[in-house]
């Protein structure tokens, strides 16, 4: 009876399967290390952008620095279509003028909301009114 020896060729053909199998892990891995370097340009893309939009809004010649750069770089019109703000000082002065309007009647809308008083909450630390006079002018009553 022979003990489970294995001929060359089988284990030539085991040897070959295990480097099929390294080969897809790594090939597994190596599209991971894509993804994750992938997200992380788009995460400094967004940070550096952010920083370049506010800082535009504060100094006009950085702002006329990244106008010209951007209508140098961005040719593609549905692009072009995404940033108008940023394209020209006056599709960038109608923006602002656009965004500061709403933000004030945000803010009115806010503030009126504040103004109306509460069905039935009262301020921490108030007493319950009675009835539509206010509190009882009498004071608590104790029973």
């Amino acid at each position: 009876m022979t003990h489970g020896r294995k001929s060359t060729e089988e284990l030539i053909a085991e040897e070959e399967k295990k480097g099929e199998q390294v080969k897809a892990r790594m090939a597994e891995l190596k599209a991971r290390q894509r993804v994750e370097e992938r997200k992380r340009e788009n995460h400094r893309k967004i940070i550096v952008g952010a920083a370049v939009i506010a800082h535009i809004r504060i100094d006009p010649r950085f702002r006329k620095d990244v106008q010209n750069a951007l209508n140098r770089a961005v040719i593609d019109p549905k692009h072009r279509a995404v940033i108008p703000d940023l394209l020209t000082e006056k599709a960038f002065l109608e923006a602002m003028r656009a965004a500061a309007k709403k933000e004030a009647a945000e803010a009115k809308e806010a503030a009126m909301g504040a103004n109306e008083p509460a069905a039935t909450a009262n301020k921490p630390g108030e007493a319950p009114q009675q009835g539509k006079g206010g509190p009882d002018p009498e004071g608590p009553t104790t029973a």
